[in-house]
């Protein structure tokens, strides 16, 4: 396989990476786990719609998908453990993505970087340590962080001030269109990694 050259703007003085499809291919673990938590309610969750809404927190997605489906006497809470429970049962099945993990380690140890996430705590301390992604991430932002989720850019801003980097030398390396919209709005680089792998 030919190596990926993802180009890096001169002047960068921090990385900040999304994790979910970008770091991690567990995207499409989350599709399976979605559509399993929501088989009872005989709803199909569309993969291009999953798809645009990377980043933004599991309970307000289902929240959207109970409206756009009208959805009568959904169970949030059940919707959210029928899908952490089938992630956590096939934790197994995410790998890394390479051509990110090898930016990673090219730029550890020389340049400050962070993790920004729409995930919660749990599921990505687990994921670190199936990975030992902590040798190279010292500085992480999960869902279970923030008041405001992507596209808000609260998430970054927050990776930015935990690196001490200005975000306008900061630059973000995302696949979904909410997480784009927030490294733009916080005033950063951002690198759209779909274009690459």
């Amino acid at each position: 396989m030919q190596a990926v050259t993802i180009p890096i703007p001169a002047g960068i003085k921090g990385l900040i990476f999304d994790l979910d499809g970008t770091v991690i291919d567990s995207m499409p673990l989350h599709l399976k786990a979605y559509n399993y938590s929501l088989e009872p309610w005989g709803v199909t969750y569309p993969q291009a719609v999953f798809l645009s809404r990377g980043g933004i927190p599991t309970k307000d997605t289902m929240l959207m998908i109970e409206e756009e489906h009208g959805i009568v006497n959904f169970d949030v809470e059940l919707a959210l453990e029928r899908k952490r429970n089938y992630v956590d049962d096939k934790l197994d099945q995410i790998t890394l993505i390479e051509p990110i993990m090898d930016i990673v380690r090219a730029f550890h140890g020389k340049l400050p970087m962070a993790v920004g996430t729409g995930s919660n705590r749990d599921t990505v301390t687990r994921m670190f340590n199936m990975f030992g992604l902590q040798e190279y991430f010292h500085h992480v932002v999960t869902a279970t962080d923030v008041t405001h989720f992507k596209p808000h850019p609260e998430t970054f801003l927050r990776c930015s001030e935990l690196i001490q980097v200005d975000p306008k030398d900061c630059i973000v390396f995302e696949d979904g269109k909410p997480g784009m919209t927030a490294a733009k709005t916080a005033g950063m680089h951002v690198i759209d990694v779909t274009q690459y792998l």
